[in-house]
């Protein structure tokens, strides 16, 4: 994961930064809300993924809502559409915080750059256990069908740190280059 990391410090420049903040907008502006229209469409008003938490009752309870059409539409949008966006989020994050990074003096807190990996990883673990809740209604999912309310907490707990983070970095490089002008 060094690695990985160190290569995007390596090649992250402002223009990479623009053109992945370009991809994260675009999917802001047209692709979630097209996404939100079709589930509008079949009346799947309530979202369990927009939830901040929920129980294993809250879970079944949409799913018995959504009915057998809307859960094959849900699982459908997981694995097309909710696959695509978390990478599109984590690597806007990642890229635009490496950037800004690079423009501090705070070479000993490179683990905040895997903050939006994280987050990306708890919503996809967040759409493998609604997923398998929703296909396996009306059976009972136990365990999973708890966990993933948390995952979902934690999914968006951590993409909030993530966004601090970047908030932070970008204000810690303004910082340093105003500190850096007025020192010489």
């Amino acid at each position: 994961m060094k690695k990985f990391i160190s290569v995007i410090v390596n090649r992250s420049n402002a223009i990479i930064v623009i053109l992945s903040l370009l991809l994260f907008m675009s999917f802001i502006i047209i692709v979630l809300p097209m996404e939100a229209a079709k589930s509008e469409a079949l009346g799947l008003v309530e979202s369990i993924d927009t939830s901040f938490f929920y129980t294993a009752s809250d879970l079944y309870r949409i799913a018995e809502n959504y009915g057998e059409q809307g859960r094959t539409f849900y699982i459908r949008q997981r694995f097309t559409f909710d696959l695509i966006w978390p990478l599109v989020y984590a690597q806007f994050i990642l890229i635009a915080s490496v950037y800004f990074y690079k423009k501090t003096k705070l070479l000993k807190a490179s683990w905040l750059l895997y903050v939006s990996l994280v987050a990306a990883g708890f919503d996809y673990l967040e759409n493998i256990m609604t997923s398998t809740v929703m296909l396996r209604f009306p059976q009972v999912t136990p365990v999973i069908d708890d966990f993933a309310g948390i995952s979902t907490l934690l999914k968006w707990s951590t993409l909030s740190l993530s966004f601090l983070i970047l908030i932070f970095l970008m204000i810690a490089a303004a910082y340093t280059q105003l500190k850096t002008s007025f020192s010489k």
